[in-house]
C-alpha cells in the first residue's frame, strides 16, 4: 500500500511535504481484526511488528470475544518475538513507559 500512495503523490497532491510511506511509519496501528490471522500478518508485513499494539474493542467486546482478541496474537503464525512486541513492549514504548 505505501508504494502505491507514494507513486500517486505527484499527481494527486504534489504539495505534500513528504511521502505517505514516511508518514505511515510514524503511525501506530491496533490489532483489532476479529481474529483474522492473515490480516495481522499482512499488517506486520506492511507496517512492522514494532508499530502494532494490542486492540480488543473493549468495552464493546468482552468475555470470550475479548479473550480471543488477545489470545490469537500468539497463535497467529508470527514469530514469538513479534507477538511479544504487540502484546507487551510496543504499548510501553508508545506511552513512554519502557524505561530510561
Amino acid at each position: 500500500m505505501p508504494r502505491r500512495l507514494d507513486n500517486h503523490l505527484a499527481f494527486e497532491s504534489p504539495e505534500t511535504p513528504e511521502l505517505p510511506s514516511v508518514a505511515l511509519g510514524r503511525l501506530w496501528y491496533d490489532t483489532v481484526s476479529h481474529v483474522q490471522s492473515p490480516a495481522l500478518i499482512a499488517a506486520v508485513a506492511s507496517f512492522g511488528a514494532d508499530r502494532l499494539v494490542l486492540g480488543t474493542d473493549f468495552p464493546y467486546e468482552d468475555g470470550e470475544v475479548f479473550l480471543r482478541a488477545v489470545d490469537y496474537i500468539a497463535g497467529s503464525g508470527l514469530a514469538p518475538e513479534e507477538a511479544a512486541m504487540i502484546l507487551d513492549t510496543n504499548a510501553a514504548n508508545l506511552l513512554g513507559l519502557s524505561g530510561p
